[in-house]
């Protein structure tokens, strides 16, 4: 009785590592799998979980997609080659297409900007001299009107010739004055005073001459003027029209689409990694199936599925060890975080008769910096997990 007293205790924990699992207990015996998990933690019965896992980069595994549609002309890597930011990939051969349409665009672009640059040029030429016709015209105006007021002043052309004028009018009035006297008339013939009449017209003659030249060439200095004004305008408008015509911005935006296009044309490397998988050989089309497969090895981690009923039994921080015949030796790493969301496990059990009506949250646990390279060469292996987790508290019976 004293002997089966003592073996309670022991089945008890047993008991409690099986249940927390996704295996019942008649099949933790069938299943020797989890038991060097359990062994390489170093728990005591019923202080360690034990559940199914997989190793992952803990940034994933990043699918490289090209457009479909387009084909793979060369591949410029080899699976396990680390790779840098920016590093070539491979090369589509719509790539070199994408090529040749920006080269095309931006020729065209620079010749019609090279045409504008002429058009301006000849432009600013001619505003430079419609400025120099307009400073002209306006010396023209000045000048006359200068002319005009000299002519009119004392001692000038137009007073003079008004003044004799003045000095004919007067005279022609003596002389007919003179014509109606009884003592004078008989000496003032009817042609002095015509021949006296003819140089008042000749006098107001020249007068009117002289003032409507002056007049011409202040109202000619002013249309001169307003021609060179409108000139100014022509050209600035001709140039702002050049500008509008030319297509130079709309040029732009499709140079800035074909880099776009050409961008997503170029194989290279979005991450430092290494390339785990190349699925798609040089000749073959492109289609929604990733042309390789890159990770960042330089953190691993292990997602494990543990029954909700152990939830509470996990700490962060907690140590686990990750077993698998497919490694060398065991895994070291701790519980980084819990997931919040349940749901069914994804992963099979190994062993076939195991319970599946049971629901799981992932934990997410890190792989120590030792354990990291061997994680590394197994991506996605399906792996045992064992976690130090708060023990039962156990009663004797």
């Amino acid at each position: 009785m004293s002997t089966n007293k003592q073996s309670i205790p022991l089945l008890f924990g047993w008991l409690a590592i099986v249940g927390c699992g996704q295996t019942d207990v008649e099949n933790i015996s069938s299943h020797s799998g989890t038991l060097p998990a359990l062994v390489a933690l170093g728990a005591k019965p019923g202080a360690a979980i034990v559940a199914q896992g997989q190793i992952e980069p803990a940034k994933g595994v990043l699918p490289i997609v090209t457009p479909p549609g387009d084909r793979v002309a060369s591949i410029a890597v080899t699976e396990g080659q680390a790779v840098k930011v920016g590093d070539v990939l491979g090369r589509l051969e719509g790539q070199q297409v994408k090529e040749l349409e920006l080269e095309i665009a931006i020729a065209k672009r620079d010749e019609t900007i090279a045409k504008l640059k002429a058009e301006e040029s000849a432009a600013a030429a001619n505003m430079e001299v419609a400025k120099v016709g307009f400073e002209q015209a306006k010396l023209t105006v000045d000048q006359a009107a200068r002319n005009l007021e000299e002519a009119e002043s004392d001692g000038g052309k137009l007073a003079l010739l008004t003044q004799q004028l003045s000095i004919a009018e007067a005279k022609l009035s003596q002389l007919r004055a003179a014509a109606k006297d009884r003592d004078t008339g008989r000496l003032i013939t009817p042609s002095v005073i015509e021949q006296q009449q003819l140089l008042v017209d000749q006098s107001r003659s020249q007068v009117n001459i002289a003032r409507r030249e002056a007049q011409q060439k202040i109202a000619e200095g002013k249309l001169s003027v307003e021609r060179a004004q409108k000139e100014i305008l022509a050209n600035e408008l001709a140039m702002a029209a050049a500008k509008s015509a030319s297509g130079v911005q709309t040029m732009e935006k499709q140079i800035e689409l074909l880099r776009l296009q050409l961008q997503n044309t170029k194989l290279t490397s979005p991450i430092d990694g290494i390339v785990v998988s190349i699925d798609t050989k040089a000749g073959e089309p492109t289609t929604a199936v990733p042309i390789m497969r890159l990770a960042d090895t330089s953190r691993m981690i292990a997602r494990a599925e543990i029954n909700v009923v152990d939830l509470q039994r996990v700490t962060i921080g907690a140590k686990a060890t990750i077993t698998s015949s497919a490694l060398r030796a065991p895994l070291q790493g701790k519980v980084k975080s819990i997931s919040q969301l349940v749901g069914s496990p994804r992963l099979p059990s190994p062993n076939p008769m195991s319970r599946v009506d049971w629901r799981s949250a992932q934990v997410i646990i890190s792989i120590e910096a030792g354990s990291i390279e061997a994680a590394a060469e197994r991506i996605q292996l399906q792996v045992d997990v064992a976690i130090e987790a708060i023990p039962i508290l156990n009663s004797s019976i």
